[in-house]
Formats: C-alpha cells, structure tokens, sequence
C-alpha cells in the first residue's frame, strides 16, 4: 500500500478516530482504521493509491472491499460498516458517494488499481 509516502495521513487517521470517540464509539477490537488486517471476521479502512476503502473479512477470511472515498466519505462508510450511521449524519453520502457504496465491490488489491487506471 501506497501510506508510507502519504504525509497527510497521520492527520486523516486522526480526523477519523476522532470522529468516533466524539461520539463514544472506539476500540472495537474487529475495527481498523488505517490498516488492513487480513485475519477472519475483521473490518475497517485503509488508504491506497490516495484514496480511502472499507474492507469486511468474513469467518473464512473471504474479503470485500467497498470505495473508492474521500475523507468526508470515509467516515460515513466506516459508520453503516459499523451499524452506527445515525449518528454521522453531517457526514452523509452524496449522490455519487452512494452508488460507489452501493456498487463498487472489490475482492483483490489487483481489482482496486484496475479501477483507479479507469478512473484516471
């Protein structure tokens, strides 16, 4: 993954975390944010290629990948992975935001920079 070079990310990281724990909602141990944990029954989003997914791991370590979003997208995606959107309402999708929740599914690494060369 591409966060290594991304000198924003520290402060992305912690505009999402603190997103959360304004609204009592931290350290759910099957939660990740800003790393992809590849073990059963995990979730969370990570940074890649500049952009932001969530990710869900079922019981046989199957994954998918929902995105790409922006920062202010991000956070409403980690919200409904989390069952908790009611309370992020100010950071609602947009229209187009909806249709990449809705719509774009990914189950490899290979399969999101596909996307992101048709994008460009």
């Amino acid at each position: 993954m591409d966060n290594i070079m991304d000198s924003n990310l520290p402060k992305e990281l912690e505009i999402i975390k603190s997103a959360f724990s304004k609204r009592g909602i931290s350290d759910n141990k099957n939660f990740h944010i800003g790393e992809f944990v590849e073990i059963p029954e995990q979730c969370g989003c990570f940074k890649r290629n500049g952009k932001w997914y969530t990710y869900h791991t079922d019981e046989k370590n199957f994954c998918t990948f929902q995105g790409p979003y922006d920062l202010h997208g991000i956070i409403y995606a980690c919200a409904m992975e989390l069952h908790v959107s009611k309370y992020f309402k100010e950071y609602k999708f947009s229209e187009e935001e909806t249709k990449i929740y809705l719509h774009n599914f990914f189950h490899k690494f290979a399969e999101i920079d596909e996307n992101e060369q048709k994008i460009k």
